[in-house]
C-alpha cells in the first residue's frame, strides 16, 4: 500500500516538474516575442488562441502568463485578461525615484564582498557583447543583472526580492530605449566605471557616477515613451479621418 501511494507521488512530482518546465518554455517564448517587439505594448494576449497555437493546455498558457505577470512584462485583469504591460510616465517616475532610494544608498555600504564584486564585473562583461551584438533583450537582462547585484551590497533578501518586483516593470521599456538609442555602446563605459570605481574604493564618486546614470536612463524612457505616445495619437487621429471621410461619401 504503503510502496503504490510512493509510487503515485513519485508519478504526480514528474508530471509537475514536466508542467512546470512546459510552462518555463512557453514563458520563454513570449518573453522574446515581447522584448524583440513582435508583442506590441497594450497588447491583449487570449490563452486559448496562443495555447492552441503553440500545441500546449490552457492551464500551461495561463502559469506561462503568470510568470510573466511577475517579471512585469505582462498586466493581468480579471475580467480583461492579459495584456503587454505599458508604463505611464508617472509610473517611470516612482520606480526611479525608487532605484535611486535603493541603488545609491548601496553602493556606499562600508564592505563590498568579493564574491559580489565578480558577478557585477561578469555582467557588465555579458552586457558589453550583448550590446555589440545588438541583442537587445540580452543587454537589458544583463543591465538589470548589474543593478541587481548593487542591491545585493545591502545584504537583506526581502529588499532583493522587493526590488525584483520594481525593476521588472521596467524591462519592456528598457529594451525600447536600447534599440532606438543613437549610441547604445556609449553606456558600456558607464558601467564599467561604476565598477572599477567600486573596486578602488572611491565610493562617493561612484554614487555621482550612478546617480547621473539613472538620471540620463530615466530621460532617455520619458523621451522613447512621449515619442511613442505621440505616434499613438497621430495614428488615432489619421484613423478617425479616415472613417468620417468613408462615412461623408
Amino acid at each position: 500500500m504503503s510502496g503504490n501511494f510512493a509510487s503515485s507521488l513519485c508519478l504526480m512530482e514528474r508530471s509537475q516538474i514536466h508542467r512546470v518546465s512546459v510552462a518555463d518554455q512557453v514563458a520563454g517564448i513570449l518573453r522574446r516575442q515581447v522584448l524583440d517587439g513582435e508583442l506590441r505594448l497594450g497588447t491583449p494576449l487570449l490563452e486559448i488562441p496562443l495555447a492552441t497555437s503553440l500545441g500546449v493546455s490552457r492551464n500551461t498558457m495561463r502559469e506561462a502568463m503568470r510568470i510573466l505577470s511577475l517579471e512585469g512584462l505582462l498586466k493581468r485583469n480579471l475580467h480583461r485578461g492579459a495584456m503587454v504591460a505599458q508604463l505611464s510616465l508617472k509610473d517611470v517616475e516612482e520606480i526611479y525615484h525608487l532605484r535611486r532610494m535603493l541603488e545609491i544608498p548601496a553602493v556606499m555600504v562600508n564592505h563590498h564582498p568579493l564574491e559580489i564584486l565578480e558577478e557585477l564585473r561578469l555582467a557588465v562583461d555579458r552586457y558589453e557583447q550583448a550590446v555589440r551584438a545588438k541583442d537587445w533583450a540580452s543587454a537589458v537582462a544583463s543591465d538589470l543583472e548589474i543593478h541587481s547585484c548593487l542591491i545585493r551590497f545591502h545584504r537583506n533578501k526581502r529588499l532583493e526580492s522587493f526590488y525584483q518586483k520594481v525593476i521588472g516593470e521596467l524591462r519592456m521599456g528598457m529594451v525600447l530605449v536600447d534599440r532606438s538609442h543613437d549610441d547604445p555602446g556609449a553606456l558600456i563605459p558607464v558601467h564599467k566605471k561604476i565598477y572599477q570605481l567600486l573596486v578602488a574604493g572611491k565610493l562617493k564618486q561612484c554614487a555621482a557616477l550612478l546617480e547621473q546614470h539613472l538620471d540620463d536612463s530615466e530621460a532617455r524612457l520619458r523621451q522613447v515613451m512621449g515619442d511613442g505616445e505621440v505616434k499613438a495619437a497621430s495614428a488615432r487621429n489619421t484613423a478617425k479621418f479616415k472613417t468620417k471621410q468613408v462615412e461623408l461619401r
